[in-house]
């Protein structure tokens, strides 16, 4: 049983793990990081690791879900000002947005089945929390946009998926061809904002 941390040393303790997780998680991936690895960075015990997250799949998300919280304050740092350009700006959006998740190598570097790893290896109830965040965001995403007087035909569920799709198609970039993503992305984004605004 690891000793007991004041408040101040849990709030440290945590981000040390995070930002040392995401180093080794970026410089050798999630199947050969190891819990020793990341403990021996911080100066922890492994006992005491465990008191903070349940596994390095459960750190891995924390770390991912922390880099879209900056992500996706970015993404909100738009303003569409009329209805007459609203799909254009909102295609830019869209497409600025996944060229922005290029900028961290942990997301980028991160394949299809990276993520499905660590669906298989997290509970099912913390899979569906981190849902329910992604969920949540787009919500709040809609409302943005109602915000600036932009109609939104699409239901939340659909929008949803919309960009869901986006990111999962980036996750087959090399496939796709490093020469033609950026377009092949931008044609997207075109069409799923088309359809996420009403008379468009």
């Amino acid at each position: 049983m690891p000793k007991a941390f004041s408040e101040q040393e849990k709030q440290i303790i945590r981000q040390q793990l995070l930002d040392k997780g995401k180093q080794l998680f970026e410089r050798h991936g999630i199947k050969k990081t190891s819990i020793d690895e990341i403990v021996d960075a911080v100066g922890l015990s492994k006992g005491a690791f465990y008191f903070f997250y349940e596994s390095k799949e459960d750190l891995l998300l924390a770390i991912l879900e922390q880099l879209e919280t900056d992500f996706r304050a970015r993404i909100f740092n738009f303003s569409i000002s009329s209805q007459s350009n609203a799909r254009p700006l909102l295609s830019k959006l869209l497409k600025d947005a996944l060229l922005t998740w290029d900028e961290y190598p942990l997301l980028k570097n991160l394949g299809n089945a990276d993520y499905e790893y660590l669906a298989r290896k997290l509970p099912p109830d913390r899979i569906r929390a981190h849902i329910h965040r992604d969920d949540e965001f787009v919500s709040d995403f809609i409302t943005r946009i109602k915000h600036e007087g932009i109609s939104v035909s699409a239901s939340p569920r659909v929008v949803s998926n919309l960009m869901k799709s986006l990111f999962f198609v980036s996750l087959h970039r090399n496939e796709l061809g490093s020469d033609t993503y950026v377009e092949t992305m931008t044609v997207l984004a075109d069409l799923i904002a088309g359809y996420i605004l009403e008379g468009t």
